[in-house]
């Protein structure tokens, strides 16, 4: 009797063991597919953010699976993601493409950022000035804006202006105000046309709002972002009043046009 409990108690401890090692593939699987799906989001996000993908653009699986290396499941994954950040626009039975924004939704953008960027300078000066972080990582950020402006490419200012901007979220410490900002932003950048501001008006901005936030004033790093963002807003608002005036004129001069042709 007791040689046959010792057989059951060993071959208990073989099932128990095969069923561990199956736990644990499954468990592995699982996170490398989370792994991966979190790579192609992210690959997805800086191909939007460098101008590989403009808005409105067809979001081609296959094309992208290729690309990639990996299948249409962790594309999917992050197709979905990137729609819950206004990135990526899902269309029923059509697959997916890249969101672009109308004129009234990059300003709503702006009201969102006007509310969320003032208070991460605020932070970011608050934490220099109780000694809890340095500002070399702005420092940086600042070198590289500089860089990109000398280099004269807009594509390359407008990624500076953004990691200026996150390298500023990112030392106010909050990490849900970085994120938003981070999503928000890359939305934004990839549906602005050009640059809103010269670029040495800018950088004349950023360095200001560098050197309170290392000398941690959080009030005026506060005030001075805030009066950044209203520029650049008031910026795209002329900009959209420009166009639509623009159309306007070339619409009254192919009326005027067709009636000539009419009477001729």
């Amino acid at each position: 009797m007791e040689s046959v409990n010792k057989k059951l108690h060993a071959k208990c401890k073989i099932v128990d063991g095969e069923a561990k090692a199956a736990y644990d593939r499954a468990v592995s699987g699982i996170i490398e597919y989370e792994d991966l799906a979190e790579k192609v989001y992210k690959s997805l996000k800086e191909m939007i953010l460098d101008g590989q993908l403009a808005p409105g653009e067809k979001l081609r699986q296959e094309e992208l699976s290729e690309k990639l290396g990996v299948s249409r499941t962790p594309l999917a994954a992050a197709f979905s993601k990137l729609e819950k950040e206004m990135l990526v626009e899902l269309l029923p039975r059509r697959g997916a493409r890249v969101r672009s924004l109308s004129y009234a939704e990059l300003m709503d953008l702006f009201e969102v950022r006007a509310r969320l960027e003032p208070l991460g300078a605020w932070r970011a000066a608050r934490a220099v000035a109780e000694g809890a972080i340095d500002a070399g990582a702005l420092r940086v950020a600042l070198a590289a804006y500089r860089a990109a402006i000398e280099e004269g490419s807009s594509p390359a200012i407008k990624r500076a202006d953004y990691e200026f901007h996150l390298a500023l979220m990112r030392l106010g410490g909050n990490e849900a105000l970085y994120r938003i900002v981070s999503s928000f932003n890359i939305v934004f950048i990839s549906n602005q046309r050009g640059l809103l501001k010269p670029a040495q008006q800018s950088l004349a901005e950023h360095e200001e709002l560098a050197a309170a936030v290392e000398r941690g004033d959080a009030l005026a790093a506060e005030a001075i972002m805030t009066r950044h963002l209203d520029g650049a807003r008031r910026a795209l608002h002329a900009r959209a009043e420009g166009e639509v005036s623009a159309e306007g004129e070339v619409s009254a001069e192919r009326e005027s046009r067709a009636e000539g042709e009419a009477r001729a």
